[in-house]
């Protein structure tokens, strides 16, 4: 899993397998990983604005 320092603040890409949620870091779109099975999310490209960093949220 690839992390990129931007600000003092961790990003993740497209492609990254994560858990938890995570908000575009263009747009601010919310994704969540799923609960069921092993709660694996692959980031995806941002399906509002194409970006494809993703920030951690809380």
């Amino acid at each position: 899993m690839q992390r990129i320092p931007h600000d003092e603040a961790e990003l993740f890409e497209v492609g990254d397998e994560v858990t938890g949620r995570f908000r575009c870091a263009s747009c601010d779109l919310l994704v969540v990983s799923p609960q069921e099975n092993d709660g694996v999310l692959v980031l995806p490209t941002c399906p509002l604005c194409a970006s494809e960093e993703w920030r951690r949220v809380g």
